[in-house]
């Protein structure tokens, strides 16, 4: 059986950032009730790159797909968990944030399934990407 998730910090496209990572003043943030120490962005729409660009910061794509899975019995925890696993890879690969591409759900026998797909992202000041 899948099931529904209605927290919008998990929505697809949403972007997820460190917040001790230096970040363009632009960007209006909202908590992320899964991970300490990160942000939601809420300030996304059709202008979002321009404005990073114009701020003089970039915000890399990484290629590759980083999906996590978790199991539990309680779908908030599980959910929490899962978030976990994917900003400790993100954290690991030395990004400082990631953007949602697919979530999914599903219970059986009493017992939740929930994966998280996500792109790695940067914020970095400047044009060029510069690998730490």
């Amino acid at each position: 059986m899948t099931v529904q998730l209605t927290d919008t910090s998990t929505a697809e496209g949403s972007i997820h950032v460190e917040r001790s990572a230096s970040l363009p003043a632009f960007l209006d943030f909202g908590g992320d009730p899964f991970l300490t120490g990160w942000s939601v962005v809420r300030n996304l729409h059709d202008t979002f790159e321009a404005e990073t660009a114009r701020a003089g910061w970039i915000f890399f794509f990484l290629a590759g797909r980083i999906e996590k899975t978790s199991f539990g019995i309680d779908q908030q925890k599980t959910l929490a968990a899962v978030m976990r696993r994917l900003a400790n890879r993100v954290k690991a690969d030395k990004r400082n944030g990631f953007q949602i591409i697919h979530v999914q759900c599903s219970r059986f026998l009493g017992l939740f399934r929930v994966t998280v797909a996500a792109h790695a992202r940067h914020f970095q000041e400047g044009s060029v990407f510069l690998a730490q």
